[in-house]
């Protein structure tokens, strides 16, 4: 179980017991110290790790650390500010009564107030109506991202751990109480208990195994050398059993681990029977078999509830196996409870109750009988020397615990003694087969091989250090001696199934891995663990993910690559909680492509403009890159595939456009990045232009703030040169490639779509706003008729020449604009200047300004035949045929070379629509090409 984590030395300044000669002090009376596992319970005192004074009430194993505090009773429940205002607000509660003004603070509800909660009518009703597990399950991500940020740096990495441990414990008490409440009718939730109470249990395990490896590995080799020589310093006597176990626990990792193992798990135990019914429930403090000796007291009366079988003559301990006879029925019975209890108090690692517990009944041998396992030593020979009048300490311990410890394996094998009986003496003398047969999960099969390992080493230590001599255990003792991994391949073929399946659980194998410190094989199961699709998943990612993160904190990290995909699924599924803290603090863990990559897939869904400025001050906190991820958001939203488009067809304003197009205000958001929303937005207007779709490319166009061109330059400080254009068209200088090239982009577009915008008004007030001619009605026509005719007419002719006026000032606006699309400055419309174009092999990286450049050619070649048609049906329609005619000498000039975009079918089609002017102006007794002929 090597160990050498990466962490600074600061960490142990922080770790309780970072002093491993402190941590590791056994026996030491009036010593208080601090646990290495996690009070779970709700008061302000168990928000610490727990203490108690060291006693003698066991040897090395519980002695090498502290336990936890066992009666702790305070069901205090820590109720979040959602939870409490849902049941102060709402009308049918009661709770009001007693609880006022919550705002913003979580408030400590002790055990009364929650008994009221929970068993008053109304607001038991409440929580029938809702499922109270997903309140429970939620509260966790959010409290464990609280912990994270609260505690965050490597030297707080423990306080994290005790935070999560914290956490688990108040929220599974929180729902057992909602359970009680409910139990009737809802199907009870006993396996979502188990894995909260499993994770739960986790957490203690990381806590105090890895802080003492990381306490034991920055100690320096001088530490352990003085250290060593202050045990050597230890006079030149024979070191007493317990200082030889002192010594081992000291010096030997692994049986120190083996023991924080079987705390851990003693732990665990203890609280799972907490709020189970015990013996003293149900009997007053008394006489042992107080029946049986009624009965015997009273042989010569009939006495009632006499024992259905002879019973023993005599009562003494061993009166039952001596005589062959048995207690009254009703001593029986409380026996076999009794030991039962003994045992389970055994199990959680309460010695000292399970004595107290034998002096209730009666049974102070019983009592006396579980005091022998304890080490021999003698106080007296610590004292310092030359001191007189020292008064003379108690010897501790039992000098005969050899032979203590045969009887007990002796009795362990004695099929007459009850099993739970033979069990207890079994884990006081390290007898596996009998503890086995009493073990009923996989917890309890690990407590068993555990203690019995530490149980031999600790034998083994003391028989090979001591000169004195101790009588010889059955050889099947020191047979069961194995190392760690032989314990989980045991347990891994159990005969019992159940036991089997347990081993394959997630959390015991966690759990394995752990203790075992295999981090790479661990990390490798949790890489098919996140591709299972369990009702739990997301829980167990929440947790693998912060045990990730853990490992990470303390140097131990391995195999980054499945820790990153556990953190993605982890992230992923957080996506649907639709929070954006949590995604964003949870993706900043992962390295930046992915960072970006998950953050912007989350963006993508979100459209209300509120939502997004909390999602985007999410990234701000959580300090991801926001504009790559923007950039990032409108580029997946506009590259999706959409329903087949087909130009030809009338090109509509879908719903999946105008989310594209409402996806450019992720980088609008910004001024910063007003040059990247220019380029974003000239892409999807592109791409709308190429499918005939002109409302959405105006909508796209008009997402740009107006003062964009004027912003970018100030950002970039470039300059305009003024002797250019007017117009600004050919504006800059000290621009990048890629910034210069969307600015000018922009401009064209502007100016085709203004082009487009203005044949769509020319077109609407020529076909739609010419006034009508007024019909004379036939026949016979009377005079008042035919003056409001003649009235009519006159109007008509009034509206005609302003129609006229207002056709006359249209086009030639019209024509300015397609004009500015055909004789685009510098290149012409949609292509970059000469500068840009010549610098484009240094920038485009990953071939972007290549396939930019191959879609503008082809909007080229799509937009500018149409322009031309449209130029010249406007300057048809409005009797300007000369200009239709000089409309070819544009095509085909050497300067603007618009013939190069036009393909022989748009070529031909616009050389017809010439020759139909050439024929008008024929009718008017012109030349083809517009000039008068001389009569």
């Amino acid at each position: 179980m090597e160990f050498s984590p990466r962490i600074s030395s600061s960490v142990a300044k922080r770790i309780p017991d970072a002093d491993l000669e402190k941590s590791v002090r056994l026996l030491d009376e009036a010593f208080t110290g601090k646990s290495l596992l996690r009070v779970s319970r709700n008061s302000p005192q168990s928000r610490v790790l727990g203490t108690r004074k060291r006693g003698s009430d066991r040897y090395g194993p519980r002695e090498a650390t502290s336990k936890l505090l066992h009666n702790v009773h305070d069901l205090s429940v820590t109720v979040g500010p959602d939870e409490l205002n849902k049941l102060l607000h709402d009308s049918t509660t009661g709770a009001s009564k007693f609880l006022h003004n919550v705002h913003d603070l979580s408030v400590t509800v002790g055990p009364d107030e929650l008994n009221k909660l929970l068993h008053d009518s109304t607001t038991g009703a409440l929580l029938t109506e809702q499922e109270p597990w997903k309140n429970v399950a939620d509260k966790l991500y959010v409290e464990f991202l609280e912990s994270l940020q609260s505690h965050g740096t490597e030297q707080q990495v423990f306080d994290t751990v005790a935070d999560f441990i914290q956490t688990c414990s108040d929220r599974l008490d929180l729902l057992r109480d909602m359970e009680r409440k409910v139990s009737q009718k809802f199907v009870p939730l006993s396996h979502r208990e188990e894995w909260l109470e499993n994770e739960r249990n986790t957490w203690r395990l990381v806590y105090c195994l890895y802080q003492n490896r990381i306490s034991t590995h920055l100690l320096s080799a001088d530490g352990c050398k003085q250290m060593d020589d202050e045990a050597m310093d230890i006079p030149l006597r024979q070191q007493s059993e317990k200082e030889i176990m002192q010594q081992l626990y000291k010096n030997d990792n692994i049986t120190r681990e083996c023991q924080l193992v079987i705390d851990w798990l003693e732990q665990n135990a203890s609280d799972q029977s907490r709020e189970e019914a015990c013996l003293q429930h149900f009997t007053d403090k008394t006489v042992a078999w107080e029946n049986t000796l009624h009965q015997l007291q009273n042989k010569s009366s009939n006495i009632p509830y006499g024992s259905s079988r002879p019973i023993v003559p005599k009562l003494d301990p061993d009166a039952p196996l001596r005589e062959g006879k048995p207690l009254h029925d009703i001593d029986v019975e409380d026996e076999a409870r009794l030991v039962k209890e003994v045992f389970v108090q055994i199990r959680c690692g309460h010695l000292q109750q399970a004595q107290l517990l034998c002096m209730h009944t009666g049974q102070e041998w019983r009592a006396a009988a579980l005091e022998g396992w304890r080490l021999h030593h003698d106080p007296n020979y610590e004292t310092a020397s030359g001191i007189d009048e020292v008064d003379k300490l108690p010897v501790e311990g039992n000098p005969n615990r050899d032979i203590w410890k045969l009887m007990a394996w002796k009795m362990a094998e004695d099929k007459r003694m009850p099993v739970f009986a033979r069990a207890t003496f079994a884990a006081l003398c390290g007898h596996l087969s009998t503890l086995v047969e009493v073990c009923q999960s996989w917890e309890d099969l690990l407590w068993a091989h555990f203690r019995v390992l530490v149980d031999i080493r600790v034998e083994k230590e003391i028989r090979e250090s001591s000169v004195r001599h101790y009588v010889e255990l059955p050889a099947v003792y020191w047979q069961n001696e194995m190392d760690i991994e032989e314990v989980f391949s045991e347990l891994a073929a159990s005969k019992d199934t159940r036991i089997r399946n347990e081993a394959l659980q997630m959390a015991h194998k966690v759990q394995q891995y752990l203790i075992l410190d295999q981090i790479g094989t661990l990390m490798d199961e949790m890489e098919q663990w996140i591709k299972l699709h369990t009702e739990q998943k997301m829980q167990s990612l929440r947790f693998l993910s912060h045990l990730v993160l853990f490992l990470r904190l303390i140097g131990r990290a391995e195999k980054d690559h499945i820790g990153d995909a556990v953190l993605r699924a982890y992230v992923k599924e957080l996506m649907q909680m639709h929070d954006p803290h949590l995604v964003a603090h949870y993706s900043a863990t992962l390295p930046q492509e992915d960072q970006v990559a998950l953050y912007a897939e989350f963006l993508a869904d979100i459209t209300d403009s509120g939502e997004r400025e909390l999602a985007l001050a999410a990234a701000e906190d959580a300090d991801l890159d926001i504009e790559t991820i923007t950039k990032t958001v409108v580029e997946n939203i506009r590259n999706r595939e959409t329903s087949t488009e087909l130009p030809d067809l009338k090109a509509e304003l879908t719903a999946e456009d105008m989310v594209k197009v409402l996806a450019l205000d992720w980088v609008v958001y910004y001024p910063s990045q007003r040059a990247e929303a220019l380029w974003q937005a000239n892409a999807l207007v592109c791409h709308f232009l190429a499918v005939g779709k002109l409302e959405a490319a105006r909508k796209a166009f008009n997402k740009i703030p107006v003062d964009s061109v004027d912003l970018i330059m100030k950002q970039y400080q470039a300059m305009t040169d003024d002797s250019l254009n007017a117009e600004g068209l050919s504006v800059v200088h000290n621009l990048p490639t890629r910034v210069s090239s969307s600015i000018r982009e922009y401009l064209c577009y502007k100016v085709y779509l203004d082009a487009q915008e203005g044949f769509s008004d020319w077109f609407e007030h020529y076909h739609n706003a010419k006034p009508i001619a007024p019909k004379l009605p036939p026949g016979e026509v009377p005079f008042t008729e035919r003056v409001a005719y003649d009235h009519r007419h006159n109007q008509y002719k009034s509206e005609l020449e302003r129609w006229k006026m207002a056709m006359q000032q249209q086009t030639k606006t019209v024509k300015s604009q397609l004009y500015n699309v055909l004789t685009f400055p510098e290149g012409g419309w949609l292509v970059d200047s000469v500068s840009s174009e010549a610098e484009d092999e240094d920038v485009d990286t990953d071939g972007e300004m290549s396939r930019r450049q191959k879609q503008m050619d082809d909007l080229r070649q799509l937009c500018i035949p149409k322009v031309a048609l449209l130029l010249h049906t406007v300057m048809h329609q409005m009797g300007e045929y000369t200009e239709c005619i000089q409309l070819a000498d544009l095509i085909v000039s050497e300067q603007h070379k618009l013939f190069k975009v036009f393909t022989k079918s748009k070529l031909g089609e616009l050389l017809g629509r010439i020759a139909e002017s050439s024929l008008a102006l024929l009718d008017q007794k012109r030349d083809p090409w517009g000039h008068h002929v001389s009569s």
